[in-house]
């Protein structure tokens, strides 16, 4: 590239920039330079057209496997099976929705019933506008059990911020929970005292910001940015998965959620300390950051009659996701339900 010589002094920024765009490029770079930003929109509309058939197309090829019930105005997704009690409800992490309990939830279906739903915008569940929070969700889940006229007395279990979910549940209706198993689940206070997880967490939410909308574009769905999130899943779990896992309205409340973390962990720190009934801890062993292993422990004191497990080889994901872990965590389960049932 030629030398090209300074600009005189009085150029404004703009002028020198524009200077320098008209000195170092050819005539034909500045042709495939138009030509590319010609291209640019062509591509994102490309991508949108997409997104939209495809979005369309997995609507009318997954239909929800449970029902869908009217919850003040929310749309809210419950899917149950088995028989007996206490009745054991499941509550997914974030970005997480019913089909992430494909193999938990028909193995806990053996000994007693189950039901899985999804948080109001995730899943099969409608868009929901309120503020995302640790006690709305709570009231939510409360609402839709007694619609669908599943009684107390619960085994809440919690996968990830599922966990944060029902420790607030727990504080609200204390009368009606009997049990908890904490899946991996999030401490309150994680980010404040690790480093490694804070940072962890911090990049994680940045890249959230970003994705509603790569996901309108239909970059989302053609990179498979989040199938990881449902490998090892039964096929048609993993498939209703990676479905929601590149749609708009799901990341989006996903991110949301996201956005409503110190919210969420602050209700978690005002509520009770304690609980009266049995506790079951099951942490991934693989790949934990600094200070999980001792966060997690900590966790087994929210009872006096509590267990801890450690699951090696699986990860915060592949607890849920892979049957050989998933079994762990059904084990857990069925520890606390005959705990429950021996009271």
């Amino acid at each position: 590239m030629p030398i090209i010589e300074q600009p005189v002094l009085e150029y404004d920024s703009d002028h020198l920039y524009a200077y320098r765009l008209n000195h170092h490029f050819t005539p034909g770079l500045r042709g495939k330079l138009r030509l590319l930003a010609a291209l640019i929109p062509t591509a994102t509309g490309i991508g949108s057209l997409f997104q939209a058939i495809a979005t369309l197309d997995d609507q009318c090829s997954y239909r929800p496997p449970g029902r869908v019930i009217d919850c003040n105005g929310c749309q809210m997704h419950l899917q149950t099976a088995g028989t007996g009690g206490p009745t054991v409800v499941l509550e997914a992490g974030l970005g997480g929705m019913s089909a992430a309990w494909g193999w938990i939830q028909p193995e806990t279906a053996h000994f007693c019933r189950v039901v899985s739903y999804d948080r109001g915008g995730l899943g099969w569940s409608g868009p929901d506008s309120a503020p995302k929070s640790a006690i709305l969700a709570a009231q939510r889940l409360h609402t839709i059990l007694v619609c669908a006229d599943i009684p107390p007395p619960y085994v809440l279990v919690g996968h990830s911020m599922g966990g944060l979910f029902i420790r607030v549940f727990a504080d609200l209706y204390p009368h009606e929970v009997a049990g908890m198993v904490l899946l991996d689940a999030v401490h309150p206070d994680q980010h404040l005292r690790s480093t490694a997880i804070s940072t962890h967490m911090r990049t994680g939410f940045c890249f959230l910001e970003t994705i509603p909308l790569l996901t309108l574009l239909g970059y989302v769905r053609v990179a498979g940015i989040f199938n990881v999130w449902a490998e090892g899943l039964p096929e048609q779990q993993a498939a209703e998965a990676r479905s929601f896992l590149s749609t708009y309205q799901h990341l989006k409340t996903t991110r949301d959620e996201s956005r409503a973390w110190e919210t969420i962990c602050g209700e978690v720190r005002g509520s009770r300390k304690q609980f009266n009934f049995p506790v079951a801890v099951v942490t991934a062993a693989m790949g934990a950051l600094p200070g999980h292993p001792e966060l997690q422990r900590e966790l087994a004191f929210l009872s006096d009659d509590s267990a801890h497990f450690a699951v090696s080889g699986a990860d915060h994901v592949t607890l849920v996701t892979r049957k050989e872990y998933a079994l762990c965590a059904v084990a857990a389960i069925r520890y606390v339900v005959e705990k429950v049932n021996t009271r």
